[in-house]
């Protein structure tokens, strides 16, 4: 079967050839490997035919489909690093966007990736209706089921696409550290202080501790989410889970 241009791997699934070289395994874990090594995680599929020895990309299109079948792939691949750990409401959200959180650290291109395809392969759908499960006991429409659903994971790929863009951009600027950052603007900072201009912003700056770890961590507003959930769903719920 020939997929469709565009069309989801999981609609259009081209049955993969056996007993050959290649396999729909080795192309996907080629692509993650060269996603995870690159700034932007942009992967080719070029690329991805010279990781696993092939001579020409056409090739990969009898086990994927297409470079969107890859894509579909990939993201349902990091789907399944991802786990929902038994207990109350709470603890399972909370694993659900902590699990979720480590993955985008290991896979920082599954952030931008995953608004790029519906998330309908099988481990994704695993994973969401594992997380469904957790509010099943509450009086919630599907629509506020979902919704606190995506909430945990729009954090989770939010923080995901910062990690992606600030990775790539200290890369560019020469800049891979704080301290790095901080010596590269020392003498613009010094100069705007004397001048008086953004007082807030450099008494913020000129702060010792200005660099201690954030109060907006991820687990924290993982956090505020969660309280805002539980308010959402019972008051009673803040005390189970």
């Amino acid at each position: 079967m020939t997929p469709r241009p565009g069309g989801l791997v999981w609609f259009d699934e081209p049955d993969p050839p056996r007993g050959e070289q290649l396999s729909r395994e080795r192309i996907v874990a080629a692509a993650i490997a060269l996603a995870d090594a690159d700034l932007r995680g942009e992967v080719t599929m070029r690329a991805v035919a010279a990781l696993v020895g092939s001579r020409t990309p056409m090739s990969l299109y009898r086990y994927v489909g297409s470079k969107e079948g890859l894509t579909d792939l990939m993201v349902d691949e990091v789907y399944g690093e991802i786990s929902v750990p038994p207990g109350g409401w709470r603890e399972r959200l909370h694993g659900l966007g902590t699990s979720g959180w480590e993955a985008v650290q290991r896979h920082p291109w599954f952030a931008r990736l995953a608004f790029s395809r519906p998330p309908l392969g099988p481990h994704a759908l695993a994973v969401y209706d594992t997380a469904l499960a957790a509010l099943e006991e509450f009086d919630l429409g599907a629509a506020e089921r979902m919704g606190a659903i995506n909430t945990v994971l729009g954090h989770v790929f939010g923080s995901g696409l910062a990690l992606l863009e600030e990775r790539a951009m200290r890369e560019r600027a020469g800049l891979p550290g704080e301290a790095d950052l901080a010596a590269a603007a020392r003498p613009y900072l010094q100069r705007i202080t004397e001048e008086g201009r953004h007082p807030h912003f450099i008494r913020w700056a000129n702060d010792p501790a200005h660099l201690e770890p954030a109060p907006q961590s991820f687990e924290r507003i993982l956090g505020w989410l969660l309280d805002g959930i539980a308010g959402e769903i019972t008051p009673s719920a803040r005390c189970s889970g």
